[in-house]
């Protein structure tokens, strides 16, 4: 009985990392190729270009973060409206975008 247990288990566990990767490949393949992150620095009064370029690992991960982003249509909303805050509700990299804006955070 204990064997049918782990390989439920084990099946349950394969099936979450199978839909995880599906799901992000769904979003990769229906995405507009924009890099709303720029977008978010510039907006923030950071330079995209520089902070892009300068990052290190911090930028390599928000840079995945965006392409990978759930919530883009949200984005896609509040980028047009010239506002400069709300973002914090919605952009998995509010922290990093604030950060980057600010050089005394940085």
């Amino acid at each position: 009985m204990s064997t049918i247990g782990v390989i439920a288990a084990v099946l349950a566990t394969l099936g979450i990392i199978l839909y995880a990767v599906l799901a992000a490949t769904w979003r990769v393949i229906h995405d507009d190729g924009r890099l709303r992150l720029a977008e978010m620095l510039r907006r923030q009064g950071a330079a995209p270009e520089l902070t892009l370029n300068v990052g290190g690992y911090q930028t390599a991960i928000a840079v995945r973060r965006c392409m990978l982003c759930a919530r883009k249509s949200e984005c896609d909303q509040w980028l047009p409206s010239g506002a400069q805050r709300g973002m914090e509700a919605f952009c998995p990299n509010a922290d990093f975008v604030a950060r980057m804006s600010d050089p005394l955070r940085a």
